[in-house]
């Protein structure tokens, strides 16, 4: 019998759904294409008509007058096919198109890695804590002119407060390092640019000695989202692997980098990809 979910897609539904129904949002599977965006009369292309026509979006997220806020895509393997690649241009072009904000997620958004948080519960929350923040805003709670930052939210559950930032465990570890004198950096540096695939690449270090240093690269996509700042998180996911990197080295299981190692990396990325965002401390 076929499943009108497969498993990956009933995860990532269950985890929607549980946010949405906190705030009174709606969640909807499998929705055809021209029924969440206005493509009738819009002047887009018969081919793009043709495909919103046949087409559906995974999840569509509305609110509680069930007016739509944004889709979910789950890409399995078979995205990486050139067939569905172009359709998946085509879908996103049409999402642009009308200004649809939508998250293209995969297995590894499923995880809950990041203090008790997977990326797409993370996401999602953000999503709604920031309509609620700029309702808040509306109404004089908030002064007009604080920008919204996810970290600076608390949880209001008894078992769970801390702000919404993902890394803020491990900086402190670092920054424990830091006062112990066992690194030269109280935080952690990176670079984060744009390859010419529209990939945010990241690298990320922390130094040790003068010399040397631990080091990574990572790299995500960047999503239409616009709730959350994609070059932030992944600046905070880069803190995972730097920090194994760090404690590898520290403990004389992983040799560290000579800082002109780092150097030849770090001007890769300003000579290859397009600089979104840059953050330095310490000795270098």
């Amino acid at each position: 019998m076929t499943k009108f979910l497969n498993k990956y897609e009933a995860v990532t539904y269950s985890k929607i759904r549980a946010i949405a129904e906190k705030v009174g949002a709606h969640v909807f599977a499998k929705v055809r294409l021209a029924d969440a965006l206005p493509i009738h009369n819009s002047g887009i292309s018969g081919e793009a008509f043709t495909y919103a026509l046949k087409s559906h979006v995974d999840f569509l997220v509305t609110n509680s007058e069930h007016e739509p806020q944004f889709c979910v895509e789950f890409d399995g393997p078979a995205h990486n096919e050139p067939k569905q690649m172009r359709r998946d241009e085509i879908k996103n072009s049409l999402f642009e198109r009308f200004d649809m904000a939508y998250l293209r997620v995969n297995a590894r958004y499923l995880d809950d890695c990041y203090r008790g948080l997977d990326l797409l519960t993370y996401f999602v929350d953000v999503w709604f804590l920031s309509l609620a923040f700029h309702e808040a805003q509306s109404s004089g709670q908030v002064p007009q002119d604080e920008p919204f930052d996810p970290a600076s939210i608390y949880s209001n559950e008894s078992d769970k407060s801390w702000p919404y930032r993902l890394s803020l465990n491990l900086e402190k570890k670092i920054q424990r390092f830091f006062h112990d004198g066992r690194i030269a950096q109280w935080t952690p540096s990176h670079w984060i640019g744009e390859d010419k695939q529209g990939k945010l690449r990241c690298i990320a270090w922390l130094f040790v000695t003068d010399e040397r240093c631990a080091f990574i690269e990572t790299g995500m996509r960047e999503h239409r989202f616009p709730a959350v700042d994609c070059c932030d998180v992944l600046a905070q996911l880069a803190v995972y692997d730097l920090y194994k990197s760090l404690v590898l080295g520290l403990t004389g299981r992983k040799k560290l980098s000579p800082a002109i190692e780092l150097a030849k990396r770090l001007n890769f990325y300003r000579t290859h990809y397009d600089a979104h965002s840059v953050a330095t401390c310490g000795t270098r």
